[in-house]
């Protein structure tokens, strides 16, 4: 709303004409008339003298409504929000630009364009160019670390930290990840530490749930993964410590894994990958059906599905907390393990009927530039 419509909105609220308005500013009925139809406006001088007219404060009048714009931020955010669930960054970046017009120094809409463009020029590999590499990491940090100039010093401003970190870890800047990862709180001093320790009962358990499910697994499959990539373990010893994070996870998700069908679907792919180059072909099958199972058991689970372990009784499984960075679905991350040439699937197996039967039931769902 413009200042001219403020004032307007104001004067006819409470019951004063432009005569009257005119007369107590000191000025022109006519002058009144043309700032509401936004022909001029008000002096900056005139401002406090208005305000203090109206009983208002000047933010109202400029139109810099603290509650309204906290409710069009969350808005906003509920609308990205919708744009993750479904993976689209680019579209997220484009909704994003847009909304900064408006909101230029609103941090967590910064953040959130800085990770979106993170998501889709790094994480999916869209920067094709060294310079667009270059000029995509120049536009992420700087988003990034003007957002942590509008964090207030009582908010949580870890988000824009963890994408710099992040984008410092593509750009090989270990030195400025290093420094910034060195900066953030140990594990005894987080919010998931004592979060707990602000409510009672149920309220505190569900947030010690959280802490133990996100967190553990996080930190858990985060190494086993490491370990499955490095090349001084053989692959019966990868395949070992794949099936040790698995165990973990259907230990700690009491046998119902909910979300973390995604993650056991690709640890099961990259067994099977494994078993082929031990020469096991018929484990190797074995494997990429359990792949499928839980690619079909993640994106067909119910939303809002609860956990089985009496110690997760508290937690459910919404999908409006899975943010994807990109629009794949675990169906797809399957497919294209299984379809990458040194892996050797399709040469293999090739006629294979169970084989062929697996991929003609991942290909109904696939998207069509995985088919490609």
């Amino acid at each position: 709303m413009t200042i001219g419509a403020t004032i307007r909105q104001l004067r006819q609220e409470q019951d004063i004409t432009q005569e009257q308005l005119a007369e107590a500013l000191g000025i022109t009925s006519r002058a009144v008339s043309q700032w509401e139809t936004d022909r001029t406006a008000p002096d900056i001088s005139q401002l406090p003298a208005l305000a203090n007219f109206f009983d208002v404060t000047t933010d109202r009048l400029l139109g810099v409504d603290i509650k309204q714009k906290k409710k069009e931020i969350e808005k906003i955010l509920k609308h990205i929000q919708k744009y993750q669930e479904q993976g689209v960054q680019e579209s997220t970046v484009n909704y994003l630009r847009e909304q900064l017009k408006i909101y230029p120094n609103e941090p967590e809409l910064l953040t959130h364009l800085a990770a979106a463009l993170q998501n889709y020029y790094f994480y999916q590999a869209k920067a094709n160019s060294e310079e667009l590499k270059k000029e995509k990491s120049n536009e992420i940090i700087a988003l990034c670390e003007r957002a942590l100039k509008y964090y207030k010093s009582t908010e949580d401003n870890s988000f824009p930290k963890q994408v710099l970190i992040i984008q410092y870890l593509y750009l090989h800047d270990k030195e400025k990840a290093k420094e910034m990862v060195m900066a953030l709180p140990n594990v005894s001093c987080t919010r998931e530490m004592f979060l707990g320790d602000l409510y009672e009962g149920k309220e505190a358990l569900a947030h010690r749930q959280t802490a133990l499910l996100w967190s553990f697994t996080q930190i858990m499959h985060n190494m086993f993964w490491n370990i499955s990539c490095d090349d001084s373990y053989n692959y019966e010893q990868k395949i070992e410590i794949l099936k040790a994070d698995d165990a973990m996870t259907e230990l700690i998700t009491g046998g119902k894994p909910n979300f973390f069908h995604c993650k056991l679907s690709v640890n099961a792919a990259t067994q099977a990958v494994f078993f082929l180059k031990l020469g096991n072909e018929e484990k190797a099958l074995d494997m990429l059906e359990v792949a499928y199972s839980h690619a079909d058991s993640f994106e067909t689970r119910p939303d809002g599905e609860k956990y089985a372990s009496c110690w997760l009784s508290e937690l459910d499984d919404k999908r409006v907390y899975v943010h994807k960075t990109s629009p794949d679905t675990n169906y797809d991350s399957v497919y294209n393990i299984i379809i990458k040439s040194e892996n050797k699937f399709c040469e293999v197996f090739k006629g294979n009927e169970r084989f062929e039967k697996l991929m003609d039931k991942l290909k109904l769902h696939i998207s069509p530039l995985s088919a490609e």
